[in-house]
C-alpha cells in the first residue's frame, strides 16, 4: 500500500473529458500539493466550516469518500483550499484513512476534528459525525458572532471618547491657553491645560509607552506563566469572570460530549477536552481526570469539589455515569452553559453601554467646565 509521502503530485490545469457512457473513468490520483506543502496551509473558521460542511452533505448522500473530495476539489475557487482536498483525496486513493491524512495537515485540521473523523470511520458513523462537527461549529461561530456584534455600540462609543478628547487637547485647549495665559485660573483650567501641555510634549512617547507595553502584555500571555497569570486574573475579576469561566467549560463540554458521542474512549476524548480548554486551570482539571480515569477512578473524583465546575456540574456528571449517558449529559449540559453565556453577555453589555455614556459625558463636561469658568470670571471682572 502506499503511503502519503510516496504519492506525486502537480497542477492540473484542464478538466479530463467524460468517459463514454458504461466505461469506468481512469483517473488518476489528483495532484495540487506534495504533503509538505499542504502541511502548511491553515485554513480559517470559515474555511473549515465551509468544507465540512459541503463534504458532510455528499457523505451523506451516499456520495463515496474519493469522489466526493475530487467533486469538491475541481469546484474549489480558492487554490490553498484545492491543494488541501487534492492531498486527501490522493491519501484516500492510495489506501490511507481520511483521518490519516487529515493528521498530516494540522494547520488545516484540528486534533479534535480528526480524532472524531477517525472514530466515525471505526463505526462506519463518517457523515453523521461530520455532521455533528459542522454543528458544533456552527453554534461557535453564532456564540462570536454574537459578541462581535455586542461589542460594537461600546467600542464606537469608546473610538468617539478617544477621538473626542484627542480634538479638544490638541486643536480647542490651545487657542483658550492663549486667552488665558497670565490670569488666575481655577483649579480645573489649570489640569486641562496641564494635561494638554502634556499630550502635546509627551503625546507620541507615551503612545510608543503603550505600544510597548501592549505588545509585551501579548506576548508574555502566550508563555505558559503568562497564560496561567491571565487566567489566574480573568477567574477573580468581578465583571468579566462569570463570562470568561462560562465560555471555557461550555467549549470543554461540548467537546467532551461529541468525542463521546462519536465513540471515542473516555480517556481519548479527555485528552482533547485539555487541548481545547481555554483555561490552563480547566486544562489541569481535565488533565487529572484523565489520569483518574487511565487508573481506573471515575470522573466523579476528579470534578468533584472543583470551585471551578460548581456543584451543578458534579451533580451531572454524577447523574451521567450512574445511568452511562454521561455523552448526552454533557451536551444538554452544554446548550445550558450556552444560554447561560449568552443572558452574561447581555447582562454585561447592558452595563457597559450606559457607563461609556456617562465616561464619554463626563470628559466632555470637564473640558467645557474648565474653559467656561475663567471666561466666567472675567466677565464678572
Amino acid at each position: 500500500m502506499k503511503t502519503l509521502d510516496q504519492v506525486t503530485v502537480a497542477p492540473i490545469r484542464t478538466r479530463a473529458p467524460a468517459p463514454p457512457a458504461g466505461e469506468r473513468p481512469a483517473t488518476p490520483p489528483p495532484a495540487q500539493a506534495g504533503k509538505s506543502d499542504a502541511a502548511r496551509i491553515r485554513l480559517g473558521q470559515k474555511e473549515r466550516f465551509a468544507l465540512l460542511e459541503q463534504f458532510a452533505t455528499l457523505i451523506d448522500s451516499g456520495i463515496q469518500i474519493a469522489p466526493a473530495l475530487q467533486s469538491m476539489r475541481q469546484q474549489a475557487a480558492d487554490q490553498r483550499l484545492a491543494t488541501v482536498l487534492g492531498t486527501l483525496e490522493q491519501g484516500v486513493v492510495a489506501g490511507l484513512p481520511l483521518s490519516a491524512v487529515m493528521a498530516s495537515m494540522p494547520r488545516a485540521f484540528s486534533p479534535v476534528l480528526t480524532q472524531m473523523v477517525r472514530a466515525g470511520e471505526a463505526t462506519g458513523q463518517l457523515g453523521e459525525i461530520l455532521a455533528r462537527s459542522v454543528e458544533t461549529m456552527e453554534l461557535e461561530a453564532t456564540m462570536r458572532s454574537k459578541v462581535r456584534s455586542a461589542m460594537i455600540y461600546p467600542g464606537v462609543m469608546l473610538t468617539l471618547t478617544v477621538g473626542v478628547v484627542v480634538f479638544l487637547l490638541t486643536y480647542i485647549v490651545p487657542k483658550f491657553e492663549k486667552l488665558f495665559r497670565g490670569k488666575p485660573l481655577p483649579a480645573p483650567t489649570r489640569a486641562l491645560l496641564a494635561i494638554g501641555e502634556t499630550s502635546r510634549v509627551w503625546g507620541p512617547w507615551i503612545l510608543v509607552g503603550l505600544l510597548v507595553v501592549a505588545v509585551a502584555a501579548v506576548l508574555f500571555v502566550r508563555t505558559s506563566r503568562g497564560g496561567r497569570v491571565f487566567d489566574g486574573v480573568m477567574l477573580h475579576v468581578p465583571v468579566v469572570r462569570g463570562i470568561y469561566r462560562t465560555a471555557a467549560i461550555t467549549r470543554s463540554i461540548r467537546t467532551f460530549g461529541l468525542l463521546l458521542q462519536s465513540g471515542v474512549p473516555m480517556h481519548q476524548a479527555l485528552e482533547h477536552t485539555e487541548e481545547v480548554a481555554a483555561s490552563p486551570a480547566l486544562a489541569a482539571l481535565w488533565r487529572r481526570a484523565r489520569n483518574n480515569v487511565v487508573n481506573g477512578r471515575s470522573l466523579l473524583e476528579a470534578v468533584r469539589g472543583s470551585p471551578l465546575l460548581g456543584p451543578t456540574f458534579e451533580q451531572l456528571v454524577a447523574a451521567g455515569e450512574a445511568t452511562a449517558t454521561l455523552d448526552r449529559v454533557m451536551l444538554k449540559a452544554t446548550r445550558q452553559y450556552t444560554k447561560e453565556l449568552e443572558r452574561r453577555i447581555h447582562d454585561l453589555i447592558t452595563l457597559v453601554e450606559p457607563a461609556m455614556v456617562i465616561v464619554m459625558g463626563g470628559v466632555v463636561g470637564f473640558v467645557a467646565l474648565s474653559i467656561m469658568l475663567p471666561i466666567f470670571q472675567m466677565s464678572r471682572g
